[in-house]
């Protein structure tokens, strides 16, 4: 996984006219896809949050749990893509203290988050499998919108272990 973060690093870095290109493309915080409480007390644990804690102890960046899964949806494995479209639509929110740990983030690394005179913070956002893509873009759109009306620009970048 951390052969697969420095890779997707090295690929965004790369590019000219990356709007998110700093001195060198970097991810601010980690964060991962949540699983409900239902699901962490059935299996124990929450692999994408294992993938993501690990991705940013390696790389010395703060994983912050950003992202809630207030209702179980079932296994998507079963699940049509049509019908894990459906699920995940309004299957996640924000953490509670979202705006708090974005905030208390911002304030120790003001210098590398404003941009052009706006707030900005990139993300690496980790789940364990994509397949159709559902899940990752459910949890970037409650993000995106949650840190927009903060004010907040985010720039969300996806990470998974297998593709399906």
């Amino acid at each position: 996984m951390n052969r697969a973060y420095q890779a997707m690093r090295y690929e965004f870095a790369s590019h000219k006219h990356s709007r998110f290109k700093r001195s060198l493309w970097s991810v601010d915080v980690v964060t991962c896809v949540p699983v409900s409480e239902k699901r962490l007390t059935e299996r124990g644990f929450n692999q994408a949050q294992i993938l993501a804690e690990e991705i940013a102890r390696r790389n010395k960046l703060p994983f912050l749990s950003l992202l809630a899964r207030p209702q179980d949806t079932g296994k998507q494995s079963f699940k049509s893509k049509k019908e894990r479209i459906n699920t995940m639509n309004n299957a996640f929110s924000v953490h509670p203290n979202m705006t708090n740990l974005l905030n208390s983030f911002i304030l120790k690394a003001e210098s590398q988050c404003v941009t052009e005179n706006k707030l900005s913070v990139t993300v690496l956002l980790v789940d364990d499998i994509y397949t159709t893509g559902s899940t990752l873009q459910a949890c970037a759109r409650v993000l995106r919108e949650k840190a927009l009306e903060q004010g907040i620009h985010l720039a969300i970048f996806c990470l998974t272990l297998a593709r399906s």
